[in-house]
């Protein structure tokens, strides 16, 4: 596995990868909300140098991929002021690819530029519905924030979780 920043001509594969990771969210939301959240997956991924994008590639082919945002940017379009520490967003990984250690690389690449940055933490949001992220985020040492939780809508609760890097 190698873990790598993005490379520019790579947008098409990172989008194809984080939709087919977040599609099993459809079973579980209401048809109304899935499509609200799709669309603002696909506006995030289209924010312009707000984020760095980073990969994971197994034998050549994108395994998966997480936004990095570095402190003091504005994360959640003004829902939350800037955070004074580095957040992450859409970690996907390939559901070919789950159960290979995918998404523990991410995180640790993330952490690790976290450190560089001079952070003491590495924050991200989840919502209830994302069960099996939350047990990763939770072994790997984040605990939930919940001063920095918030309601993108009204009916869901949208919950911080940070970790100290």
């Amino acid at each position: 596995m190698i873990v790598r920043k993005a490379r520019e001509e790579e947008t098409s594969s990172i989008e194809t990868v984080t939709l087919a990771a977040y599609e099993q969210y459809a079973a579980v939301k209401s048809e109304a909300h899935w499509k609200r959240y799709r669309k603002g997956i696909l506006h995030t991924l289209s924010e312009e140098k707000k984020f760095e994008c980073i990969v994971a590639e197994i034998n050549g082919e994108m395994a998966g991929s997480v936004l990095f945002y570095p402190p003091n940017t504005d994360v959640y379009g003004g829902l939350l002021k800037p955070f004074p520490w580095a957040e992450i967003r859409l970690l996907a990984v390939a559901p070919s690819h789950r159960r290979k250690g995918v998404a523990n690389a991410l995180l640790e690449a993330c952490e690790k530029e976290s450190r560089e940055l001079g952070c003491s933490y590495l924050g991200l949001h989840t919502d209830h519905s994302m069960e099996h992220a939350i047990k990763l985020y939770t072994k790997r040492g984040y605990v939930r924030f919940p001063d920095n939780d918030f309601y993108p809508v009204k009916d869901l609760h949208v919950m911080a979780f940070r970790k100290s890097v």
